[in-house]
Parts: structure tokens; sequence; C-alpha cells
């Protein structure tokens, strides 16, 4: 049981990101961002390059909200069920 319990420990520590790390994440998202709307033409400190940085994140932000209300409606109900209707008893 104890063996478990540290597996378990580990796992849910694995999950966890400091700062440090997420802000090299988003700096290198950042830099991702910029480069793609380098590639599609736009010069750097103008107005239609903050804009495609701008609808990139936008994008990014609507892929996750798309995937979380997937997640949400593949997870099974609790084990009392949905409450619909009078009472059970």
């Amino acid at each position: 049981m104890r063996k478990w319990f540290a597996v378990a420990a580990l796992l849910i520590l694995a999950a966890c990101v400091s700062p440090e790390e997420q802000a090299a994440r988003d700096a290198a998202q950042r830099a991702a961002d910029e480069r793609e709307c380098q590639s599609l033409g736009f010069k750097s400190s103008s107005t239609a390059f903050a804009n495609c940085l701008l609808k990139l994140k936008e994008i990014r932000a609507q892929e996750e909200n798309t995937r979380a209300i997937d997640r949400a409606s593949t997870m099974p109900p609790p084990w009392w069920g949905p409450r619909y209707g009078p009472p059970y008893w």
C-alpha cells in the first residue's frame, strides 16, 4: 500500500510546473509565434504583426477550450448518476 501511495505522490508532483518552467514555456511559445508571423510576411513592431500574434493566441485559447469541452463531455457521470426528476426513494 505504501508503494502505491509513493507512486501516486510522485505522479502528482510530476504534474506540477514551477514558475520558471512556465515562463520558459511562455517565452518559447512567444518566439514560435513571432517566427510564424514573420514567415507570413509581417514586419515586427507593426500593427499587423501585433494583430497576427493576438490572432495566434486567440486560436490557441479556442483550441484549449474545445479540448476542455471534449474532455468534459467524455467524462462519465458520478457513480450516483444525474438527478433528473423526483428523488429515487
